[in-house]
């Protein structure tokens, strides 16, 4: 994890000299669980795994300034066992808090099989921007879009959490 961790300061090191844009992923790490794409993955490791294995490079990756962390579909027990990690508050509470990262947070894409055989792709992207991710990778984009619209319409998901959203991904464009 620590080499893996120095690779990746270092590439952001010339990413950030050269202007370009970087996305660490898939947080938390898949270790060795089923492909999202096809079905869901269960992470079933203790924390103290968790964290002295996969979240170093990422810890590496924050330290260096990386722009934005795009978290993964898998279900990680141990730090939300009801939701994935990329529809899970708790998970997104762990990186905002536990990790320190300010930047831009993504989902993968939400027509995955392990996202849409639970949610179905409009519920997905509204829970995805409840959890507290700013930018969505969605495929179905039309259905998403409106349902994300009628959740702030509703009043389910705030106007202050979208400009907060909005003010990260400004931020990075700028830098």
């Amino acid at each position: 994890p620590d080499t893996t961790g120095e690779y990746i300061a270092s590439v952001l090191t010339v990413m950030q000299e050269n202007q370009m844009g970087n996305v660490l992923k898939h947080f938390p790490g898949y270790g060795n669980n089923t492909d999202t794409h096809i079905a869901i993955a269960v992470d079933e490791r203790p924390r103290e795994e968790l964290e002295s294995r996969d979240l170093i490079p990422f810890q590496y990756g924050i330290r260096s300034g990386c722009d934005a962390i795009m978290v993964s579909h898998t279900f990680v027990n141990c730090l939300d066992s009801e939701y994935p990690a990329s529809l899970s508050a708790k998970v997104h509470q762990y990186i905002r808090h536990d990790m320190a990262f300010d930047g831009v947070i993504t989902t993968d894409d939400l027509v995955m099989q392990a996202i849409t055989d639970l949610y179905g792709h409009g519920e997905a992207a509204v829970m995805a921007i409840e959890a507290g991710n700013d930018l969505l990778c969605c495929t179905e984009y039309q259905i998403q879009y409106e349902a994300v619209l009628e959740a702030v319409r509703s009043g389910r998901l705030s106007q202050e959490q979208i400009d907060a959203s909005a003010r990260r991904i400004l931020q990075w464009k700028y830098s």
